[in-house]
């Protein structure tokens, strides 16, 4: 992997005057790391790792004003308040999952990455724009191996410079698994899955399901989630009730950290119909709750800004307390090429949400 030595620009505010540029190298060396392999802009130091055979410790540092990443917070904000979004601790565990398998399986393909049971207690409120020297985060990793497959449990939090602990915000695991064993899953629902997508288009030509296009569809998200133009992934939406299909086409381009923008585009449908099926409800709102697991054959989907047009359906069903839950199927070419497994929502009053997320107050 390669060390820090480019010059990352970052973004700050002062109530004074402008600060200079500061590259990245110079802020996260605060903390006295002991190594300077930067993995990605999501993960841009290892701070510590200890290896044994089959075993795996791990903790790697970003600053959210890094030149790449800034975007990626700015561009993501909920009641009008800008949070770190969930697809970014998902990229930072696929990377940190890649790097720890290649570095224990050196001659071996990195296998399927299943990043489970995502849980986010405490959302991180970021600042926009970044206050020198800017908000810290970490991911601490812990992987063990049997043989082809192994499990890496991570905790997300946020930092001081000199890397004391903040706050933890999330968890999640991701597992190491066979993909060939997710085609033959995926192959036995592929082709109801399809012929779903078929029945929905089919509808939507004789008026039995709703069409609508990308800036409308957005609209429905504005009353929670005001999303940057990058995050607009999802284009053409056919949607009756809690049954929904849409074309993805990601907005990206060279020099973007894309994994962040394309993990949230990918899923977007599931929220989309849980706020349109209640949009006559000004008084509600759907929330994230997290997933189960999200399962990709194709990690250039991921990585690379230049991809084909996807598909995705899925059927929201309800569940206790108010949730809403699905299985986010994502096509290329007509195959299922990843799912976003039990994917949930919960519905809750606008009062509680501006009480848990107060939106900012008007100047």
């Amino acid at each position: 992997m390669s060390s820090v030595t480019t010059t990352k620009h970052v973004h700050f505010t002062s109530t004074t005057k402008p600060l200079p540029t500061i590259s990245s190298t110079s802020i996260l060396l605060l903390g006295n790391p002991t190594t300077t392999k930067r993995l990605s802009a999501s993960c841009q130091q290892v701070v510590q790792e200890d290896y044994t055979a089959t075993t795996a410790r791990i903790i790697v540092r970003s600053c959210l004003a890094d030149s790449q990443l800034y975007p990626i917070i700015s561009g993501h904000k909920c009641n009008k308040v800008t949070l770190v979004p969930s697809s970014l601790w998902a990229d930072m565990a696929l990377t940190v999952g890649a790097y720890i398998w290649s570095t224990l399986r050196p001659n071996a393909e990195v296998p399927g990455l299943n990043i489970c049971d995502m849980d986010v207690p405490k959302s991180l409120i970021a600042l926009v724009p970044q206050t020198t020297p800017g908000q810290f985060v970490e991911i601490e990793a812990e992987a063990e191996m049997e043989g082809e497959l192994g499990v890496m449990r991570c905790n997300f939090r946020s930092v001081y410079p000199d890397g004391s602990k903040m706050q933890d915000h999330a968890t999640c695991l991701v597992r190491y698994e066979s993909r060939e064993d997710w085609k033959q899953d995926w192959s036995r629902v592929g082709h109801m899955v399809k012929n779903s997508i078929r029945a929905l288009q089919e509808k939507a030509t004789t008026g039995g399901a709703h069409r609508m296009q990308s800036g409308l569809a957005y609209k429905v998200f504005e009353s929670f989630v005001t999303y940057s133009d990058k995050y607009r992934g999802m284009n053409e939406v056919i949607f009756d009730g809690l049954e929904g299909t849409s074309t993805v086409e990601f907005k990206t381009s060279a020099g973007d950290l894309c994994g962040p923008y394309h993990l949230d585009n990918s899923c977007h449908l599931s929220g989309f119909l849980c706020n349109a099926s209640d949009m006559g409800a000004e008084d509600n709102v759907y929330i994230s709750e997290g997933w189960h697991g999200f399962k990709c054959l194709i990690p250039d989907m991921l990585t690379s800004s230049a991809q084909p047009k996807l598909t995705n359906y899925v059927l929201m069903q309800p569940r206790p307390k108010s949730v809403l839950r699905g299985d986010v199927y994502i096509l290329q070419d007509g195959e299922v090429v990843a799912v976003w497994e039990g994917i949930a929502f919960k519905r809750l009053p606008r009062r509680v949400i501006n009480i848990l997320l107060p939106p900012p107050k008007k100047v």
